[in-house]
């Protein structure tokens, strides 16, 4: 039963997948033609991305535990990084832009969907790259929208977490962005996707499962003008915040 439900899974994934980016495809041209605002059509993307999420998490049997609130006005959200599932568990009210490896633009259909949604790629061995990142955040933060970003820059089993890279620290620090921290735990840490693993041989077990748990729980806004200071204090609450999300999976 495990590898059928695994099978189905990912083929409405995929059509699901593939609908959406036709979809969005349509919408842009349609949009050109009529000279659409970028604000109306990053709302439209968002609404759409939305509406993704929800639909893929009731595809795949993911169970989300909620605590907190995300915040109503834009922010950088910073969750720790476990799994390609964590990119779906951020539906928040305002338009985002996620920040990921430049490895996955080239994946089929999620890196398609990923660049029309307008994700900001990161080629972390380039120091032209990041600094190009942190200019591409900075304008987005600018213009009202939010960042979703996930700064160990890799996915870890965990429960521990990896160091946070320091650059949107400063960014953050420097322009005054706020930062909500994001905790994100499994009930299965075997979903971590790590040590070199194939994505596909992964996904298909994982996605055999009748549920996939997750507790995610959300902190308040934080701001301060001293980077490492600022990065110390994330880390370090979501640490915190995830050991105690895994004591409680495993009592």
């Amino acid at each position: 039963m495990r590898p059928i439900r695994a099978l189905i899974r990912i083929v409405l994934f995929l059509l699901l997948s593939l609908a959406t980016i036709a979809r969005l495809l349509l919408a842009f041209l349609r949009m050109r033609m009529i000279g659409t605002k970028v604000e109306a059509k990053r709302a439209y993307i968002h609404l759409r991305f939305v509406a993704f999420v929800k639909q893929v998490q009731r595809i795949m049997g993911i169970r989300v535990q909620w605590e907190g609130q995300f915040p109503k006005e834009p922010a950088v959200l910073m969750g720790n990084h476990r799994s390609y599932v964590d990119a779906i568990l951020f539906p928040v009210g305002f338009p985002v832009v996620y920040v990921g490896r430049v490895e996955s633009k080239s994946w089929p259909v999620i890196g398609w969907g990923a660049s029309l949604l307008g994700t900001i790629w990161v080629d972390r061995k380039s120091k032209d790259s990041r600094r190009a990142t942190r200019a591409a955040v900075r304008n987005r933060l600018q213009e009202g929208m939010g960042i979703v970003i996930f700064p160990e820059g890799t996915t870890s089993k965990g429960p521990e977490l990896l160091e946070y890279r320091p650059g949107m620290f400063y960014t953050c620090a420097e322009e005054g962005f706020p930062i909500v921290p994001v905790a994100l735990e499994y009930r299965d840490p075997n979903i971590a996707w790590v040590d070199k693993a194939w994505f596909i041989p992964h996904a298909f077990h994982q996605f055999g499962a009748k549920h996939i748990d997750v507790a995610v729980r959300i902190g308040e806004a934080v701001k301060m003008t001293e980077a490492e200071a600022l990065r110390a204090h994330i880390r370090n609450w979501t640490e915190t915040q995830v050991l105690e999300l895994r004591t409680q999976f495993d009592a």
